[in-house]
């Protein structure tokens, strides 16, 4: 049964892959979003741009717009701390670079050499949305593309299967709402 999954998870990675032609505007596109480990750098470029927004609307910071920086911070590195050391290392799956079952066609050497399971960069970006959704919820549609869009270019690029990244934005889902829920009472 597992091996059935994988080979699923294997099909399903090629054909979101090829999803989009790699050509140089993509290539470029979906680097920016993954930015080779430092998806943290897109987060604050997003909170910049939310702040810019907000404030421009509703000039002055609420106890609720202090407390969200952190909420974001721990949730952020929970998530993090979580899936990089007892998560990947419980599970031990390859990623598809260096898998003999390859047939993904990589273009990029630039992926980590940690395992693959569960997606760091998936599971960052859906907490980080899930948490900016808590505290803006006028501007979800945009924090969820974008989290999308930093999962999606972690398949696009090679360096995850498409379950990898399933689960980690189901685990930062989770830590989002959790972190938040946590704290919520004391934010009031």
């Amino acid at each position: 049964m597992l091996e059935k999954i994988l080979i699923a998870d294997t099909i399903i990675t090629f054909f979101l892959k090829n999803l989009f032609p790699h050509t140089f505007f993509f290539d470029l596109f979906f680097s920016f979003f993954s930015l080779k480990g430092n998806a943290i750098f897109i987060w604050i470029l997003v909170i910049i741009i939310a702040l810019i927004f907000e404030e421009r609307k509703n000039p002055g910071i609420s106890k609720k717009d202090k407390n969200f920086i952190i909420v974001f911070t721990l949730s952020f590195l929970v998530c993090a701390v979580i899936v990089e050391y007892p998560l990947k290392n419980l599970f031990r799956r390859q990623r598809p670079l260096q898998n003999s079952f390859n047939k993904l066609q990589l273009i990029s050497t630039n992926c980590p050499t940690n395992f693959s399971f569960p997606s760091g960069h998936a599971a960052t970006a859906f907490a980080a949305s899930t948490v900016l959704t808590f505290f803006d919820k006028k501007r979800r549609f945009f924090y969820f593309l974008v989290a999308t869009l930093i999962s999606f270019s972690r398949i696009y690029l090679g360096c995850h299967y498409f379950l990898d990244v399933l689960a980690g934005g189901l685990i930062g889902t989770v830590i989002g709402k959790l972190t938040t829920n946590i704290f919520q009472p004391k934010m009031s």
